[in-house]
């Protein structure tokens, strides 16, 4: 499903117009961003938590070259589904 599609079937059962549930999903988006970069969780019950993982510098190989390199630490998102929603996707297979 593409973002498209998502916000169609969102606004039919939101019972609201194309662009309301655009805005809405814009905002979402937005306010999970921030509380990222804020280095802060965000737990949405039977969903799921956002949250941030950091890696420490390393030392890897480049594939193209094949030359050891020094890669910097780095900050990534992480989502964590919670039990609810992991069960209820176990449940439809």
């Amino acid at each position: 499903m593409d973002n498209k599609q998502y916000i169609t079937r969102l606004s039919r059962r939101a019972t609201l117009n194309y662009k309301e549930t655009q805005q809405l999903v814009a905002s979402a988006i937005s306010m999970i961003t921030e509380v990222l970069s804020q280095d802060d969780m965000l737990a949405i019950p039977a969903f799921g938590t956002f949250g941030t993982e950091k890696r420490d510098e390393y030392i890897g190989v480049d594939e193209k070259s094949g030359q050891r390199m020094l890669f910097p630490p780095s900050i990534t998102a992480k989502f964590t589904p919670g039990t609810i929603l992991t069960k209820s996707i176990g449940n439809q297979q």
